[in-house]
């Protein structure tokens, strides 16, 4: 803008020039030679009723000569009234008082004309150029975006107006359009909002690469944790199978009543690194239990008395045949009636010896 103005003001004054230099030199070729006749007695009147006295020669005699009766200047000659423009180089300086008073005139009234006006665009023009200065880094966006610096400027003052004056929905509506516009990762705006450092580029990078290092070594250990949790499934689905055979097996009468008991033992075993059989989860669990483990106890104490008594009985038979064996076996039916009455015997002594443990 201030170029245009600029070269509008230097045609101005070059066609205002020419137009001087144009009048001044027609004025230098068509201005007349101006002689002053005087005769050399002066002024001799006609005598009266005689022949007219004829004038004296005329002799051409300059303005400025010695002796001459007129010494000022011809009204054709230009008067220099002011001095030349001091933006006027020195050649057309010297021309200056050439010029016709009425062409000067026009010259320092036009030259008075641009001065105000440049004084008084002044602030305009330093403006322009700021504004361009600024906006020239940006001109590559603007004009993908089809619109002049002065309608880009305006698209932001409206959307500046809109984010402060609007209401709080109108602002997250709008805001949400510039996210998806622009293309905000959601997950660095929360980072941002919370105030959150950001990374470095440098740690993201090393990060990076440690990652592409241990890649091989996290798929070994996945496919480790897979091949485990399909043995474990496999455990699962045994152990179920197993479960629903004791379940239904009389040699476990008590197993409705301990099955919590039971899981919380394998549970338990399995925590610290220790493997259990259900059958000994099973008899653990009764052994824990009050009343299981009372009836238990007692029967166990039975068993071990049957045999030791069965244990005892052995050992009267044979000692009792024993003896037979040396004294020799009565004959007839004493060896019958003895036969029934050591039997009788031997249980007894069975008892007694159990009485005397």
């Amino acid at each position: 803008m201030a170029n245009l103005e600029n070269e509008e003001v230097v045609d101005d004054r070059r066609a205002a020039l020419e137009a001087a230099f144009d009048a001044a030199e027609n004025s230098e070729t068509d201005a007349p030679t101006t002689t002053t006749e005087e005769p050399k007695g002066g002024h001799v009147e006609p005598k009266e009723g005689g022949p007219e006295a004829t004038a004296p020669p005329k002799t051409d005699v300059p303005n400025d000569a010695p002796g001459s009766k007129s010494t000022q200047p011809s009204d054709q000659t230009p008067k220099p009234t002011s001095q030349a423009p001091q933006s006027w180089k020195p050649a057309q300086k010297a021309k200056w008082d050439k010029l016709d008073p009425d062409i000067q005139q026009e010259v320092l009234r036009r030259e008075r004309d641009t001065t105000q006006v440049l004084n008084e665009t002044a602030y305009a023009r330093q403006i322009a150029g700021r504004f361009s200065q600024t906006v020239q880094p940006f001109m590559a966006r603007i004009q993908s975006l089809s619109l002049d610096p002065l309608q880009a400027v305006q698209e932001l003052l409206k959307a500046d107006h809109l984010l402060s004056t609007s209401p709080k929905a109108a602002r997250a509506k709008f805001m949400a359009t510039l996210i998806n516009d622009y293309g905000i990762d959601l997950q660095e705006l929360d980072n941002a909002l919370a105030g959150k450092p950001e990374a470095d580029p440098v740690d993201s990078r090393v990060e990076q690469l440690l990652q592409q290092r241990l890649a091989p070594i996290q798929q070994f250990l996945s496919q480790q944790q897979q091949y485990e949790q399909q043995r474990q499934q496999q455990v699962s689905q045994q152990l179920a199978h197993t479960v629903d055979t004791m379940a239904q097996d009389p040699q476990y009468p008590h197993f409705e009543q301990v099955r919590d008991s039971m899981a919380d033992i394998v549970e338990i075993m399995a925590n610290r690194g220790q493997h259990i059989t259900i059958e000994a989860a099973y008899n653990r669990a009764v052994a824990m239990d009050p009343v299981l483990g009372q009836e238990l106890a007692t029967k166990a104490a039975a068993q071990a008395q049957v045999t030791k008594a069965a244990l005892h009985n052995g050992k009267a038979q044979r000692a009792l045949q024993a003896s037979v064996s040396v004294g020799g076996a009565p004959s007839g039916t004493t060896a019958g009636a003895l036969s029934a009455n050591d039997r009788r015997a031997t249980i007894e002594a069975a008892f007694d010896a159990l009485s005397n443990r």
